[in-house]
């Protein structure tokens, strides 16, 4: 709830260290036309990107995170599947091609349509 009683607006959260995968993950999500909301962090040691999108996902009002970390790994999870999906998630950087694919399925778990084929 935000102050004055009012609801939060549905939203993925994005928590993001910045740099130029961050655009191109948010124009994934709005070419779904899923609102989100993004929060910058600072990049240290405990902000990875499975660690970013874990908190995301619990904050956000639609249980969908997204975690960009500093070597432009991204990762996507939903606040009731703990362990991730398979494929959501990538060990290395991510090519621009792959974050606009990681918003795309980041709004496509929120709509409920099936997931793009194509790993992050």
């Amino acid at each position: 709830m935000l102050e004055g009683g009012q609801p939060e607006k549905p939203a993925i959260l994005v928590l993001s260290s910045g740099g130029a995968l961050e655009s191109e993950v948010l124009a994934g999500i709005e070419e779904e036309g899923v609102p989100y909301v993004v929060e910058r962090v600072a990049p240290d040691a405990d902000s990875d990107a499975q660690r970013l999108a874990r908190r995301a996902a619990g904050r956000s009002s639609l249980d969908v995170g997204v975690g960009i970390d500093a070597q432009g790994r991204v990762a996507i999870l939903h606040d009731k599947l703990p362990d991730g999906v398979e494929g959501l998630s990538g060990e290395r950087p991510a090519s621009p091609r792959a974050g606009r694919v990681a918003g795309h399925n980041a709004a496509r778990i929120v709509v409920g349509v099936p997931l793009m084929d194509e790993p992050i």
